[in-house]
């Protein structure tokens, strides 16, 4: 029985050697070394195929302590609680100085308020100062009033007749 398994394994092996290099008239220790190179050597697919970048940056990061590692993952956040904070502190910076800005506009609008108070403050102290000195207006009842055109007619005709 077992020459049969012998005679199968040696008629296998021949199949096995038609498929493959035969490294013939060279010693034990050169056929060896070349099957250990043959075997380890393997054709690299071209560089478009390949799924990462042969770049140092996406290379895996080499691993921390243990001892860190327990608290980091007890510290850590999920990153969308920290994208969370970011966004709030942002958003509570963008409204700091917009109530800034509003804060500053009030106080201008204060300031242009009180200067406009003060200037027409000074200009009816001035306009009561000078009230004295002006002279009265007629009334409105005084003024002459209008001439008929009958009246007008009759006074063109006397001036043509002084000419």
């Amino acid at each position: 029985m077992s020459e049969v398994h012998d005679i199968d394994a040696v008629g296998r092996l021949s199949d096995i050697d038609a498929c493959y290099t035969v490294f013939e008239g060279s010693s034990e220790e050169d056929v060896a070394h070349a099957k250990v190179f043959w075997s380890s050597l393997c054709l690299q697919p071209p560089i478009e195929s390949s799924l990462v970048s042969v770049d140092i940056t996406q290379r895996l990061k080499v691993s921390k302590d243990p001892q860190r590692r327990i608290c980091d993952n007890v510290c850590k956040q999920p990153p969308w609680s920290r994208n969370d904070e970011l966004l709030q502190k942002a958003y509570q910076l963008q409204m700091q100085d917009e109530k800034q800005r509003y804060l500053e506009m009030a106080k201008k609008r204060d300031k242009i308020m009180a200067l406009l108070k003060k200037q027409r403050e000074d200009r009816i102290k001035k306009e009561m100062v000078s009230r004295a000195y002006k002279p009265s207006k007629p009334e409105p009842t005084e003024r002459s009033s209008r001439k008929s055109p009958e009246v007008l007619d009759q006074d063109i005709k006397e001036v043509r007749e002084l000419v």
